[in-house]
């Protein structure tokens, strides 16, 4: 079920220098190598150095200033944490809901206490990254100095509140996604979309679908922002399974939606039933029963029956009727708290395969 990766590069770098500085090597006040050099005499990338670097500065080992490079301080690091875990991720369904339990449990069990950044403030902070509040909320859970974290790396999420304060923030996993230009030292509990795509795509396969899509939006960004949507990584795996199953895929649907009002949705319904279209995976179940119900009872679609569906997210359990995948968010949130626990400091990125639930929306033709 779980899989892991080595140990990545830049810790391995960061490793290194952590004892030159440690043992001397380095003094208080001397300059590292430039990035460039560290980068050739290690084999990697400028980007994989920085990351390495990070780590040191989090650690109080090092400042790091734009034509100064990177030099030695070894600052005092902050040495007590509180009892408290700071956790951010979206409120509104069970899914969620499941997480957050799960969670409080295994660290109430441990003698710590979770505090979940409230709800209003959070869904309006990834809604936009730049909403004053949020930042504010998030800043304030970093100085009561938690004794770790766990947040869902969303794409709006401020990752550069996280990055100014890593050596308050004690421990970090991060939950679900992750949306970011680097990756900052941290635990990963993340969800399989290659292995969702494959269970999806077997399923429809199985059942003699020829033609799916994907009824959701993965293309869209906001704003200024250049993230792609998580979704977008699922979009791409169906794709690949599609090609390895001999299913066709319409991506064109999935733009359609990207560019669509909620009255478009009777046409590209349209559109769906024109194509010959039989299979759809979804973003999450419950969109069947909420802002697509209307166009689907509009266009008089039926389902399972004409458009055999998947959702990603097991949100309604089996009152829904679908065959969906379940994300396992109870495990993705136990191997988080056991991650933040756990006393091996090195870090790791490891990806939950969601589970399918068969019920009845796959139709056999």
């Amino acid at each position: 079920m779980l899989s892991e990766t080595s140990k990545p590069k830049y810790l391995e770098m960061a490793e290194t220098f952590r004892k030159d500085i440690l043992s001397g090597v380095y003094q208080e006040g001397d300059r590292l190598p430039s990035d460039e050099m560290i980068a050739k005499a290690y084999g990697i990338n400028k980007r994989t150095v920085a990351a390495g670097m990070a780590q040191l500065v989090a650690e109080g080992l090092l400042t790091r200033a734009p034509k100064r490079g990177s030099v030695v301080v070894r600052q005092k690091i902050v040495q007590r944490h509180s009892d408290m875990i700071a956790c951010v991720a979206p409120w509104g369904n069970d899914v969620y809901g499941n997480m957050e339990t799960e969670i409080s449990e295994q660290t109430l069990k441990r003698g710590f206490y979770s505090f979940w950044l409230p709800g209003s403030i959070c869904s309006h902070g990834f809604a936009n990254p730049e909403y004053k509040p949020f930042r504010q909320f998030l800043e304030y859970m970093i100085n009561e100095l938690p004794y770790g974290m766990i947040l869902f790396g969303d794409r709006f999420f401020p990752y550069d509140v996280i990055e100014r304060n890593l050596s308050k923030v004690g421990k970090l996993v991060f939950i679900c996604y992750y949306v970011h230009s680097r990756e900052l030292p941290a635990n990963y509990v993340l969800i399989d979309f290659e292995a969702a795509a494959e269970k999806a795509v077997t399923c429809f396969a199985k059942n003699n679908h020829r033609k799916m899509t994907f009824l959701a939006s993965p293309i869209r960004t906001y704003r200024k922002y250049d993230k792609k949507t998580p979704l977008h990584d699922y979009h791409e795996a169906l794709k690949k399974a599609c090609h390895r199953a001999g299913i066709e895929y319409d991506a064109e649907i999935p733009e359609m939606l990207w560019r669509s009002s909620p009255e478009d949705l009777p046409g590209i319904f349209r559109e769906i039933r024109k194509r010959k279209i039989t299979a759809a995976a979804l973003s999450y179940d419950a969109i069947i029963y909420g802002s697509y119900a209307p166009a689907i009872r509009e266009v008089q679609l039926s389902i399972p029956e004409e458009l055999s569906v998947i959702g990603l997210f097991d949100t309604r359990g089996n009152e829904s009727g679908l065959t969906t995948l379940n994300i396992q968010e109870r495990t993705l949130a136990a191997t988080a708290a056991e991650m933040l626990f756990e006393r091996n400091n090195d870090f790791r990125k490891i990806y939950i395969a969601p589970e399918l639930v068969e019920r009845c929306s796959v139709i056999k033709r």
